[in-house]
Parts: C-alpha cells; sequence; structure tokens
C-alpha cells in the first residue's frame, strides 16, 4: 500500500514517514498540498494522509480537489485544532477517517492495517491476528495518554473489555485533560462497533442553535445523530446541552427514531452514546437543569477518571512517554531533580497540561538532558493547591505582588544580577523589568 503523507509540521511528518516505512508501508512525505497535488499526478497513491490546517491551501480545499482528480484514493484527515464539526466536514466530502492530534504512530498503522484488510491485501489470518493483538495487548497503549500503572487507572484498564462488549451507554466523569475522549475512543475500538462512525460532538461553548444543528441537522445538512448511526457517539460536556434540545434527543434515544429534514417518515436509528461531563448531573437534575429521564439514559455505566495529581505515581511514566512521542531520534533524559518538581506541581491541567511542558522542554533544550534548572517557573511558583492556606483576609494584589517578586529574583539569581539577561528571561522590556525591579529591590537576594 502506497501512503502520502502531507503536513507542514516538519517533525511529526518524519515521524509518521519513519514509523510507517518500519511497518512495510511505502510512504512519501510532504510539506504543502501543492507539492502533494504535483504528486498525485506523477505517481499512484492508496492512501493520502493530510493535516486540516495548513498555509497555502486549507486541508478541505485540498481533500475536494483530490477527491475531484483522485476519486479512488482513501483520504485520511489530521487535525490538531479539536475541530470536530471540521473534521466531519470532511468526512462529508469523501474522507475516510480523521484523528485528533496528538495521535501515536499507532493509532494510524491500525486504520491502516485494517483498511488493508477490507481492501483484501492481506491474508486474513494475518489481520485478526494482528487485530486480535491490538484489541488485547496494545489498545491501551494506542491513545497515548491512557497509560499508567497507578491503582487508579489499572482499575478503568480492567473496565474497559467488559464495558466496551456491554454496548449500554456510557458517561465519563473527570477534569479537562484527563484523557476523556482518548477512553472514549478505546472503548468504541474494543466494541463490536469499531468498524462503524466514531462521532464527535464538543458542547462546550457552542449556542443553543449551533447545538440543535450539530444534533439534528436542517435541510442543508445532516445531524451527527443521523451521520452515526449504527456506531458510537462521543458528547463531551453533555452537561451543557439546552433543555429543549435534551427533550429532543431523549424522544430519539427513547424511540430509536429521528425526524429528518430530507425524509418524510422518521428513520430508525441505532447507536451507542459515550458521554463526558465535569458537573454532577444528578445535582443538575435536582436544580432541573438537566433531564431526569435522559440522565438515566446516559447514566447507565458511569466511569471516572481521576486528575493526575491524584495518580503521581504515573507522572514519571506519562513523561517518559511523551519524550519518547517529541524526541523519537534522540535519548533525551530527565534527570531525577527534574522530575521531582514534576512530580509535586498539581497539574491544574492534567495530562494535557503535562504533554504541552514536555514538547517545550524537548523544543527548548536542542537535544540536551533536562534537570530541573530547566523547568519553567511558574511550575515551582505558588500554585493555587499551596494558596489553599493562605490567610482569607490576603487579597489578589498582594498574592500578584508576592509572585511578582519571586519572578524578579529567581531571574536575578539565574543572571548573577544581569538586569539585561532578567528581562530576556522573563520576555519582558528592560524598562519595564527596572521598574519592577526598583519596587522589590528591598526585599529580595540575589548573588551579584
Amino acid at each position: 500500500m502506497k501512503i502520502l503523507v502531507v503536513d507542514d509540521e516538519k517533525l511529526k511528518r518524519m515521524t509518521l514517514r519513519d514509523d510507517l516505512r518500519e511497518s512495510n508501508y511505502d510512504v512519501i512525505a510532504v510539506e504543502s498540498p501543492l507539492i502533494g497535488l504535483q504528486l498525485l499526478q506523477q505517481e499512484t497513491f492508496d492512501v493520502l494522509v493530510t493535516d486540516l490546517r495548513m498555509p497555502q491551501m486549507h486541508g478541505i480545499e485540498f481533500l475536494k480537489t483530490v477527491k475531484k482528480e483522485h476519486p479512488q484514493i482513501t483520504v485520511i484527515v489530521m487535525t490538531a485544532y479539536a475541530s470536530v464539526e471540521t473534521a466531519v466536514e470532511a468526512l462529508r466530502f469523501g474522507a475516510y477517517n480523521y484523528i485528533k492530534k496528538p495521535f501515536s504512530s499507532d493509532e494510524l498503522i491500525l486504520m491502516l492495517d485494517k483498511l488493508k484488510a477490507l481492501r483484501g491485501k492481506t491474508p486474513i489470518e494475518k489481520t485478526q491476528s494482528s487485530i486480535k493483538t491490538s484489541d488485547t495487548d496494545q489498545e491501551t497503549s494506542l491513545y497515548q495518554t491512557l497509560i499508567g500503572k497507578s491503582p487508579q487507572i489499572q482499575e478503568i484498564f480492567n473496565m474497559i473489555p467488559n464495558v466496551a462488549s456491554a454496548d449500554s451507554n456510557v458517561i465519563i466523569y473527570g477534569e479537562e485533560g484527563t484523557g476523556k475522549s482518548l477512553l472514549a475512543k478505546t472503548i468504541h475500538l474494543r466494541s463490536s462497533r469499531k468498524h462503524q462512525p466514531f462521532v464527535n460532538l464538543n458542547c462546550f461553548g457552542l449556542s443553543a442553535e449551533a447545538i440543535a444543528l450539530e444534533l439534528f441537522g436542517n435541510q442543508d445538512r445532516q445531524g451527527k445523530l443521523q451521520l452515526v448511526n449504527h456506531g458510537t457517539f462521543f458528547i463531551a460536556n453533555v452537561d451543557t446541552i439546552p433543555l429543549d434540545s435534551q427533550a429532543k434527543f431523549l424522544a430519539v434515544l427513547n424511540e430509536r427514531k429521528l425526524q429528518t429534514f430530507t425524509e418524510t417518515e422518521p428513520i430508525e436509528v441505532d447507536l451507542r452514546i459515550i458521554s463526558t461531563t465535569r458537573e454532577n448531573l444528578k445535582e443538575k437534575t435536582k436544580s432541573e437543569n438537566f433531564l431526569e429521564d435522559l440522565y438515566y439514559q446516559l447514566n447507565v455505566i458511569p466511569m471516572f477518571l481521576p486528575p493526575l495529581r491524584e495518580r503521581k505515581g504515573d507522572i514519571s511514566i506519562l513523561i517518559n512517554h511523551f519524550l519518547d512521542i517529541f524526541s523519537p531520534h534522540q535519548a533525551i533524559r530527565i534527570k531525577p531533580d527534574a522530575v521531582d518538581v514534576l512530580t509535586q506541581y498539581p497539574w491544574p491541567g492534567n495530562i494535557s497540561e503535562l504533554e504541552n511542558i514536555i514538547e517545550r522542554l524537548v523544543t527548548v533544550n536542542n537535544g540536551t538532558d533536562i534537570t530541573a534548572e530547566d523547568i519553567p517557573i511558574e511550575l515551582k511558583l505558588p500554585t493555587p493547591q499551596k494558596l489553599d492556606n493562605t490567610p482569607s483576609m490576603t487579597s489578589f494584589h498582594d498574592i500578584i505582588k508576592s509572585t511578582e517578586r519571586e519572578l524578579i529574583a529567581w531571574a536575578m539569581r539565574k543572571t548573577q544580577g544581569n538586569k539585561t539577561q532578567a528581562a530576556r528571561l522573563l520576555s519582558m522590556k528592560p524598562s519595564t523589568f527596572r521598574d519592577a525591579l526598583a519596587k522589590h529591590i528591598n526585599h529580595i537576594d540575589w548573588e551579584e
């Protein structure tokens, strides 16, 4: 199977190329849609893997052009902007599937293996073995942040096979960044619906009209309840659906029928709902902000993903995992003192925040080992968790003033009193830094 990868992000493009070649795929990777279109005119490819957000030509326009000129090619789109709406739009224009960045190469390879099997280009025995291995041994590693050895995450892993096979609705509770969408996708891929659509909808921040359009569609656009038929519907932040849409949604679930704008009679729908919430839905039913019957429909199997601060034993595992992702060709190590700093930090953004920090450290360090000195200063300063013991009468301005003083002192120590370098370290104008230093000069110490 011959693959064309189009992505303007060099590291990801090269990593995908190398990993796919190691899996015996014939791969060419280029940085722009224009180069991709030229190659498609010159050579025949089985699969195009393309980013959606690129300069020169947007991924959707690229997809339309490719499918018009090369209708036989299979297109998989990548998106890093959590724009499920755009990804679903890509499906409407002929994309085979989509993957949300960041993802591991294993996830794409699994998708390509299954695609190759459907085309009959691998012996069925080998394919079944590969899928079985993926389902039993590698599934939890495909979604790179859904890993760990702590009792809390192992309990989740133990639940996955039974939850996946039950085909009942699932609701996943947990803070932002804990991996709820990854858990939902893992359940889908372990279920009997794994070859059917997996459709996302994140309701957070959407207007009532937008949510209704996404769910039910209109004359010009199919709703996701129709697109997901026979598959799994993943609804993030389900607690933010307005009451009128809740009522219509509940009717669809009760009757298993959907009235569309293109059919005169309701169509039958068969779907599984996996939803997430950061709110206590039971409490919302008591305040009549969430329909009680809908709550019982969705809450058949509740699961809870703990925050990272409650599974600190997994932090070092996740650190090394992200180092492998962001530095696949360099043996970058993280020193124990740096691991200690990262373990003490409470991670309000959970695994997503940790992933971003490791990517940042790898980029800034240029291949050198990571020490405690390299850890961003904001991870060493007082955090909301530490401020819990702050006297109740302490003002917001006092806390800001104290934090500013710590930053100034740290920068002066780091640069041995060089004000110009200290200003640069804090991304401040030298004049602004000098003014801030003057305010705190009598309260900080540093070695000249």
